[in-house]
């Protein structure tokens, strides 16, 4: 049979805590600074508030999608936390649009909605897509193509309009 040894922090120690978290050292920091295990410290210090110590900002895949969209206008993205990337693009770049269609969420400039609208249509992957898609993708957009390009994207060649007899 094994007795735990229990550890017994001394109110000196207790209000040590508390005065370094009041003058701005989060909780995570004082139990690294104090050796102690870190729910010790939170658990002492529950009631206080904590400073984030986060780095405010854009980093890391965030930072990656914002550089894919600032080069090509657009950026198709799937993600785990999309939506949390979205609101941080969005929180520091308001002109910054999200589209989810067909499963896929599509990140693109205010200004840029006609490429990241053609691209999007050339990443479904299919030769052959149907009018109403079409007409759907354009207006999730907001967005007009010429005839041409709706000839292109539906599939239709210009010698088999016409078949000879």
């Amino acid at each position: 049979m094994t007795i735990k040894k229990s550890r017994r922090i001394s109110p000196a120690k207790k209000a040590w805590i508390t005065r370094k978290i009041k003058s701005g050292k989060t909780k995570y920091q004082t139990a690294k600074e104090l050796n102690i295990h870190r729910d010790t410290v939170y658990r002492i210090a529950k009631n206080l508030p904590s400073r984030n110590c986060g780095w405010p900002g854009i980093r890391g895949k965030t930072l990656k999608l914002l550089q894919k969209i600032l080069t090509d206008g657009y950026a198709v993205h799937s993600d785990n936390n999309t939506n949390k990337r979205y609101m941080t693009l969005k929180k520091y770049f308001p002109t910054i649009c999200r589209i989810k269609i067909y499963g896929k969420n599509i990140f693109f400039l205010d200004d840029k909605a006609d490429e990241a609208a053609r691209a999007f249509i050339v990443t479904i992957r299919r030769k052959i897509i149907s009018y109403q898609e079409l007409k759907q993708i354009t207006r999730v957009f907001g967005i007009n193509l010429s005839k041409m390009e709706k000839d292109m994207f539906l599939g239709k060649n210009k010698s088999s309009v016409f078949p000879k007899n």
